[in-house]
């Protein structure tokens, strides 16, 4: 049996609200869950210009105008994790890139998404949001494992 793997960015967009950082997760509807925006990586492609590409896809974004990648990576993560419903464990090959919204045009194509939800970083830790939607599974995982997201005494 091949081993699952993912490799990949995941992208890492924060927006304040007050004092309060919160985390942009996205409902998947296929599988009924939220989760940040990642993409695999294509032949030819760095981890950069895959989460570049899916950004603006996903959110419906223009590179450069309404958002910046990151030049480097948060991290980068490289391991097999187990994660809940999965029968064997995915092999992680991921980093994760901090992605900084400009302007009030971007806040409000993400806004007017019924799908976007921000989300604090207690509620990513546990797993679910306030209003009782599951984070992804391997989101959670990874999140656990890598502390990519600071917890800030929240």
């Amino acid at each position: 049996m091949t081993q699952a793997q993912f490799v990949g960015s995941i992208a890492l967009i924060r927006r304040w609200f007050g004092e309060k950082e919160r985390w942009l997760a996205r409902w998947d509807e296929r599988a009924q869950v939220l989760d940040f925006v990642h993409a695999e990586r294509l032949e030819g492609e760095s981890y950069r210009e895959s989460i570049d590409r899916e950004v603006a896809w996903t959110l419906d974004l223009q590179r450069k105008r309404d958002y910046i990648v990151s030049s480097a990576p948060r991290l980068h993560f490289q391991a097999p994790l187990e994660i809940p419903g999965q029968c064997t464990p995915v092999f992680f090959v991921v980093q994760f890139f901090v992605v900084d919204l400009y302007g009030q045009q971007a806040a409000r194509t993400i806004d007017a998404d019924d799908r976007n939800q921000w989300c604090r970083p207690a509620e990513l830790k546990a797993g679910q949001s306030a209003d009782g939607r599951a984070i992804a599974p391997g989101l959670h995982a990874l999140l656990a494992r890598t502390e990519a997201i600071p917890s800030h005494g929240e």
